[in-house]
């Protein structure tokens, strides 16, 4: 299951766990000998973070990223997010380019590599406006 979809089919903060950095916030998931773990720092409309999956756990694979969503709420990026990742769940993965439109709002992420090794990034525009951008790069780590 690809990380994007585990953020999308999860319920808004469902996973909260007490983070294991001062401040933060942590959010995990976890199947068999699985486990997917997501801490972050956000302030006002900005945040970074990194998401570990780990197998027996050992890290595994791995990717850090900064956003910034201050022309928007928190549960406007959410609800956008979360549609597009479900809605184009058969072409969401990270490396590729994935365009949707709703309503308003335009969702792109363009990015490059395979899962062994990524980057890019994702927007939201609304009527042509960059109003939320994301930047990723990760892979496998061991």
């Amino acid at each position: 299951m690809g990380v994007r979809i585990i953020y999308a089919q999860q319920e808004r903060n469902s996973g909260k766990v007490k983070p294991l950095l001062e401040g933060a916030r942590q959010l995990e998931h976890k199947e068999g000998n699985w486990l997917y773990r997501d801490i972050y720092n956000q302030g006002r409309g900005k945040f970074a973070g990194l998401e570990t999956i780990y197998f027996e756990g050992k890290p595994v694979w791995s990717e850090s990223y900064y956003g910034n969503f201050e022309k928007m709420t928190e549960e406007e990026v959410d609800k956008i997010l979360r549609r597009a990742l479900i809605d184009k769940a058969s072409e969401v993965r990270i490396w590729n380019t994935v365009r949707y439109e709703m309503g308003d709002y335009l969702y792109f992420n363009e990015g490059s590599g395979n899962i062994d090794e990524l980057e890019g990034s994702e927007r939201i525009e609304k009527n042509g406006e960059t109003v939320y951008f994301f930047y990723y790069a990760g892979g496998f780590v061991g």
